[in-house]
């Protein structure tokens, strides 16, 4: 399929610090693209420099086979951003807001106001038209800068934890609209939120030290963990030193950690699991549980070590 976003080889460093390390990556017209990454991965500079708002160092990057270093003008035009932070101008109604960057972005006085008050009724927040942002709760405001990244329509929309901050019920407003808009529309939204990449995503992208770890479905990523299972053993009382001393006698047991009463490890094998079990009894087990890995073990994994 057609690329909407492509990113070769891009570097970049801040004061001796490496932000993004050689990173390239393409994001399919009409698809939903997840990065994912802890604080500090460099999330928020790859969405800010597809954006114009900081320069690479090296490499190259476009959106819509526009070369973002030249063409920006063309590539804001059909870009819409939605910051991590709030941005709003506090100088500003919330309507006017939305329209000026609904002005700044190409259209008309006319359809930058329909458009502001179409998504101000789609998201609930029409009541607040009038008012400044700093009359406005957090959740509200994020609202509002969501709306803003969509009201001149652009193809390509870029979000940066776009539902950090906001209630389930605006949660849901959220993703449904995005749900919509996926039918036509290239989406590269950056998070921590391992649900709702998994549930959102048609590709994911662990991001770690300025560099991608891994790329691909959800499915495909779960391939990777080769049938690893995660494993929680509840005790009365917190583990003693004596049992996690016997429990290094099974090294296949993948990276065991104590969390108050409960012992938590990983492995591919359920025998191991049945040896494991079979000294836990022996020290007031209460309860177990099992399940198959998902993405945030995979993302633990990868960004810990520990599970190779």
């Amino acid at each position: 399929m057609e690329a909407s976003i492509t990113l070769k080889a891009i570097g970049k460093t801040f004061r001796n610090n490496t932000l993004l390390a050689d990173l390239s990556f393409g994001v399919e017209k009409g698809s939903t693209f997840v990065i994912l990454g802890e604080n500090g991965a460099g999330k928020s500079v790859v969405l800010k420099l597809l954006v114009g708002l900081i320069e690479k160092d090296v490499g190259m990057a476009y959106i819509h086979g526009k070369d973002i270093s030249t063409r920006g003008d063309e590539i804001r035009s059909i870009t819409g951003y939605m910051p991590q932070i709030i941005d709003l101008d506090d100088e500003l109604t919330i309507l006017e807001n939305l329209e000026i960057f609904g002005r700044l972005h190409g259209l008309s006085v006319r359809d930058a106001n329909t458009n502001a008050l179409n998504w101000a009724e789609r998201l609930n927040f029409a009541t607040n038209l009038n008012q400044m942002p700093n009359d406005l709760s957090n959740g509200n405001k994020r609202l509002v800068q969501f709306a803003r990244a969509l009201v001149h329509d652009p193809h390509v929309i870029i979000l940066d934890e776009p539902t950090t901050g906001l209630d389930p019920h605006s949660r849901i407003k959220v993703w449904d609209v995005l749900d919509k808009l996926h039918q036509h529309k290239t989406i590269l939204f950056a998070t921590q939120n391992f649900a709702e990449a998994e549930r959102y995503a048609d590709r994911i992208a662990i991001l770690h030290e300025g560099n991608i770890k891994m790329d691909g479905t959800l499915e495909r990523l779960i391939e990777t963990t080769h049938g690893l299972s995660r494993y929680r053993l509840s005790f009365s009382q917190p583990p003693t030193d004596e049992f996690m001393e016997k429990l290094k006698a099974f090294p296949r047991i993948l990276r065991p950690q104590v969390k108050g009463t409960e012992l938590e490890f990983y492995s591919r094998e359920r025998k191991q699991f049945f040896k494991a079990l079979e000294l836990a009894l022996k020290y007031e087990l209460e309860d177990i549980d099992t399940s198959i890995c998902r993405l945030h073990d995979l993302f633990v994994g990868l960004t810990d070590g520990g599970l190779e």
